[in-house]
């Protein structure tokens, strides 16, 4: 069993403990957590007000260059919510903050995405799939259909 379900929307202590990772951030500390993970600096859709969430890094793709994160949560995540209706207003690597744009990934790239992640951390990728409440049959279509309920975004640095 997972510590965290993020098959649905983390409330009380789960969701302090995913927000802590911000002040780190905010503090100057992100290069505690490397490359692996970011914070994407976003305003609410309705509200405007600005948010900081931090985001585990899926992949990278070179040209141009880009890190590529999942909605673990799914097309619901508030985050990824905000992303559709506002873009991005950054994003944090390490302890630089860098302005951004942001790209939504199609299905079938996210799953191409998604299968380097499972090849290059196979116990993570499977940990996640629990986390997040997905799983497929290991087929290649199967990868792209579960990637349509986990959408992946794309962030380019532009500084």
């Amino acid at each position: 069993m997972a510590l965290f379900d993020l098959s649905r929307k983390p409330t009380g202590w789960q969701k302090w403990m995913l927000r802590a990772p911000s002040y780190l951030y905010r503090a100057r500390l992100g290069f505690l957590f490397g490359k692996r993970f970011l914070m994407i600096e976003h305003r609410g859709r309705r509200s405007g007000t600005l948010y900081r969430t931090v985001i585990e890094v899926a992949g990278r793709l070179p040209e141009p260059p880009e890190y590529v994160c999942t909605s673990g949560t799914g097309p619901a995540a508030d985050w990824y919510r905000n992303l559709q209706a506002n873009g991005v207003d950054a994003v944090w690597v390490g302890s630089k903050r860098h302005e951004a744009s942001v790209r939504f990934l199609e299905p079938a790239e996210a799953a191409s995405v998604m299968a380097e992640y499972e090849r290059e951390h196979p116990k993570t990728a499977a940990k996640l799939y629990d986390v997040m409440g997905v799983s497929y049959d290991g087929t290649e279509a199967g990868l792209v259909e579960m990637m349509e309920q986990i959408p992946m975004v794309a962030f380019s640095l532009e500084d």
